[in-house]
């Protein structure tokens, strides 16, 4: 999901519905707020010793404590706003980062909101590394010839 998904969706749904994130361990606390939208361009170097370089963006959420959810129609202002400030920024891919309590910061996958009653949900998943020459091995190929330990290990060395 890009951030201009997200604003598509959003603008799509009811303007007054509270919007409200949530993760396996339960929803944001009520007055959370966006801390940061962020756009970064990523060079990385993987265990395959390839170079790649990409750009992402990052919904930062401050947990709340108390107070109502934000609307849909503050969001998507924000949204906007940020849109038309931040060259770049609509298009890349989005994470969240998020932590309950605001401690322990994680990253997150962000779905599609979906309106569920009087609110619009937007689930956040976890994330989970990944070894990417691995990904893009032939399925009859042994895992272990890209990340083992062995002295024939085609990557890590």
């Amino acid at each position: 999901m890009s951030l201009s998904d997200l604003l598509e969706t959003l603008q799509a749904l009811p303007s007054e519905a509270p919007v409200v994130f949530l993760t396996d361990e339960g929803e944001i606390g009520a007055g959370y707020h966006v801390t940061e939208l962020k756009l970064s361009h990523v060079t990385s170097i993987d265990c395959g010793a390839r170079i790649a370089s990409w750009s992402e963006a990052a919904l930062q959420l401050l947990d709340g404590a108390d107070g109502g959810h934000m609307t849909a129609g503050k969001l998507s202002a924000i949204l906007r706003q940020s849109i038309a400030r931040v060259s770049g920024l609509a298009a890349v891919p989005l994470k969240a980062e998020f932590a309950h309590g605001n401690e322990g910061m994680h990253l997150y996958g962000i779905d599609t909101p979906e309106l569920e009653g009087a609110k619009v949900v937007v689930r956040l998943t976890q994330l989970r590394a990944h070894c990417k020459p691995a990904l893009e091995m032939p399925a009859n190929q042994n895992m272990s010839a890209c990340c083992g330990t062995s002295p024939q290990s085609q990557c890590c060395g």
